[in-house]
């Protein structure tokens, strides 16, 4: 990469950044690229050389934050110690919410602002191309010398896991913006108390036999 290439992606880099803070803080709705411009430091024809308006912009910081959040944590999965693992993966999701809770409430709103454009995010073509790296991924775990039917379950329990989890934390994470951004000692107990409440729920499922 070129040092020409390298300040473009520089200031891509700083517009994406400039643009979450905005969006999370004021609503995507309610930005727009003049103010996005400003506060990144550079001129509105640099913003629209990068992007070609918001819609794009705000979908490519999506794209981004399913791949910090979803596109490596989940090829953490461990099947010679699945229970452990999967543990593992939750606490990364509650490490999330600790220090980069904006990743969970963009993707909060980004879903909310793009129903309003009678769009669906699964039709973005970034969200895609990220699906086929996840499949191309999970691909290499069906690989490992596992029964099928115990690696189908313990996918099927990551799956869900996670999901029920991630979506807690979401909705945790809104009602912390709804009132002033404050996470209390409170909310970090309750968080811990219902991954807690997902973990017993794995060890003592019918289908988990303890070794």
């Amino acid at each position: 990469m070129n040092l020409r290439e390298k300040q473009m992606q520089m200031t891509r880099e700083i517009i994406k950044n400039t643009a979450l803070s905005l969006f999370c803080a004021q609503g995507i709705e309610r930005t727009d690229m003049a103010q996005i411009a400003e506060q990144a430091g550079v001129s509105r024809r640099t913003l629209y050389h990068h992007y070609k308006d918001k819609e794009e912009l705000a979908a490519q910081i999506y794209a981004l934050n399913l791949e910090r959040m979803f596109g490596q944590l989940l090829f953490d999965f461990d099947f010679e110690q699945p229970v452990q693992s999967l543990e593992n993966i939750l606490d990364k999701y509650l490490a999330l919410r600790d220090h980069q809770e904006s990743l969970i409430y963009y993707d909060a709103i980004f879903g909310v602002y793009y129903s309003t454009l009678s769009k669906n995010p699964a039709e973005l073509s970034d969200f895609k191309k990220a699906m086929e790296g996840w499949y191309s991924r999970l691909i290499l775990l069906e690989t490992i010398p596992v029964a099928p039917e115990e690696k189908n379950k313990w996918l099927n329990i990551l799956q869900k896991s996670t999901h029920l989890y991630f979506m807690y934390l979401q909705k945790a994470v809104i009602i912390t913006h709804q009132r002033g951004g404050v996470v209390t000692e409170e909310d970090r107990a309750t968080d811990r108390q219902f991954k807690d409440f997902i973990m017993h729920g794995v060890r003592h499922s019918q289908d988990y036999k303890a070794p």
